[in-house]
């Protein structure tokens, strides 16, 4: 089957990225260097294409309730303009999705993961039953990011008044030079990030707008290999890897988005299962050696096998290899010694508390650490 394009994919060849499958999406890895690219975002500013990324409108008089159900953060806690991080859950307490939540004004946008949208786009329609209105604006909807210490000046210096008083988690929509954007502040970096949403076609017209004005900050466009690199520091979770549907927010240090003060789905059995006493913890490792941990490798506390690998990577903002996983949460106290199996040898690790990498926090901009512990 032949891979969907983004808007941005002459762009990524303009600019000579090498481009693979990524959920059935034809994406750039890296152009120069997926090491160089991460210190970059660390340092001065980079530009994603996440075009792929599913956006799905909720709106109708029981918007509100109806999200309120079937999620696991309270979204009462949210007005208009605020965004908020937010879990689909089944009916088992797994997660079907981690996710974006921005309040509009009459409307819901669900900012989903593009492995997941079809099946979150599915999950919402069968339980609305009519009603609300669920639709799908991924296929006319663009997302281009902003990463950095550079990334607010960059943003400013294109949009001006639109951000400058935008504070995190917060988004505003604006036309400008005659088009429609939403640009919201967050990042899944760990660093200051701006994020542009714009009709499809539009998208080549701001990404060259946004990379001449972050030439004099050093802008440069970035891959999904620095994308993955920089969300390991930051200790964040991807669907897939370190959550999925059989996963309890808990366990996977995702208490902070469940609100027990509200009902929703599978409340019980989420709460059982913490009262019981959780028998598995995400957790974060610093290798000891020089050797790169991948997803599955087996976590052993001597010579016993204690959990297993969900990510792993060299950090070049740290020069260590770093890596999260799940073990028994009896081995998941920060500084316990462990192994990490590498086909047949065994290499000394210590469990870390997240974020590896500490934000660059520019022009009193406040940074929230959204993976607690």
């Amino acid at each position: 089957m032949e891979l969907r394009k983004t808007p941005l994919y002459h762009k990524h060849l303009e600019y000579k990225g090498r481009m693979v499958d990524f959920s059935g999406w034809a994406l750039p890895v890296e152009y120069e260097s997926m090491l160089k690219e991460a210190k970059v975002i660390r340092q001065a500013c980079g530009i994603f294409d996440v075009s792929h990324m599913g956006e799905i409108l909720v709106q109708g008089s029981n918007a509100f309730s109806f999200l309120q159900q079937l999620t696991s953060n309270d979204i009462s806690l949210v007005r208009e303009n605020q965004m908020q991080y937010n879990l689909f859950l089944n009916t088992n307490g797994g997660i079907i999705d981690d996710f974006m939540l921005y309040c509009k004004k009459e409307s819901f946008l669900c900012v989903v993961n593009a492995s997941n949208k079809d099946k979150v786009f599915a999950w919402l329609k069968d339980n609305a039953k009519g009603s609300p209105e669920i639709i799908d604006e991924s296929q006319k909807t663009a997302l281009i990011s902003i990463q950095g210490p550079g990334a607010g000046a960059t943003t400013k210096k294109v949009f001006t008044s639109c951000v400058e008083n935008l504070e995190y988690m917060h988004f505003t929509e604006s036309i400008i030079s005659g088009k429609q954007v939403l640009i919201s502040r967050s990042g899944y970096t760990g660093e200051d990030g701006f994020e542009i949403y714009i009709p499809w076609e539009d998208a080549p017209f701001w990404w060259d707008k946004l990379m001449d004005a972050g030439a004099s900050f050093g802008i440069k466009p970035c891959g999904l290999g620095a994308r993955d690199i920089l969300r390991i520091e930051a200790g964040y979770p991807l669907y897939g890897y370190e959550i999925d549907d059989t996963t309890n927010p808990y366990e996977a240090s995702l208490g902070w988005a469940v609100k027990l003060s509200k009902n929703f789905i599978a409340k019980e059995k989420i709460l059982a299962a913490k009262q019981k006493g959780l028998e598995r913890k995400r957790i974060g490792f610093l290798m000891q050696e020089r050797a790169l941990p991948r997803q599955s490798y087996v976590i052993l506390s001597k010579g016993k096998p204690i959990g297993r690998v969900s990510s792993g990577t060299y950090s070049p903002n740290l020069d260590k290899f770093i890596g999260m996983g799940y073990v028994e949460s009896i081995f998941s106290k920060e500084g316990t010694n462990v192994d990490i199996q590498i086909r047949d040898k065994f290499y000394r690790a210590k469990i870390a508390q997240f974020p590896f990498v500490r934000p660059a926090v520019k022009n009193n901009t406040k940074i929230f650490l959204k993976n607690r512990q």
